[in-house]
């Protein structure tokens, strides 16, 4: 076996240094359940992200918006981050029920979660945008594309409140 080159070396460490700060860059996702069983130990208003994969405003919030450094560290240190595919196919055990896939039609339907915290005047649109305070109580629901700047502001305001 050879050893390392120096432009070998300086290249692996480059890219273990990369990929630490990859990962260090992400806006930490929790599964519902999970959030709900943190609020025991640290109570945090939770931002829940309703969207589907073929939303194309949903993906343009997945790779824009929670993309953005400040919008990532507030994210992090003020509140639990939820993300919820609209046609999950698990169930979901949140406050005390069972929340299930529900067919509309062939090969189509929604979560019954999504629609229960994403239902506004009987629509659920997507992408919903869902604030649960520490009691897992809606205080904000908002349907559309938000921008980093956008939601920068919605979630100071609540985190001042």
């Amino acid at each position: 076996m050879k050893p390392l080159s120096t432009f070998q070396k300086s290249s692996s460490v480059v890219l273990i240094f990369w990929g630490l700060m990859m990962t260090f860059s992400q806006t930490k996702k929790h599964p519902l359940e999970r959030a709900e069983e943190l609020q025991k130990t640290e109570q945090k208003t939770v931002v829940v992200f309703v969207h589907t994969d073929w939303c194309n405003y949903c993906q343009a919030m997945q790779n824009a918006t929670f993309k953005d450094e400040e919008v990532q560290k507030i994210l992090n240190e003020n509140f639990y981050f939820v993300d919820i595919n609209g046609e999950e196919k698990a169930e979901i055990y949140f406050a005390g029920t069972v929340f299930k896939y529900q067919p509309t039609g062939i090969n189509t339907g929604h979560h019954q979660l999504a629609d229960s915290l994403g239902n506004i005047d009987g629509q659920l649109s997507y992408p919903t945008l869902v604030i649960l305070n520490p009691k897992n109580e809606i205080v904000l629901q908002y349907t559309g594309f938000l921008t980093a700047a956008e939601i920068l502001k919605l979630l100071k305001k609540i985190n001042d409140d």
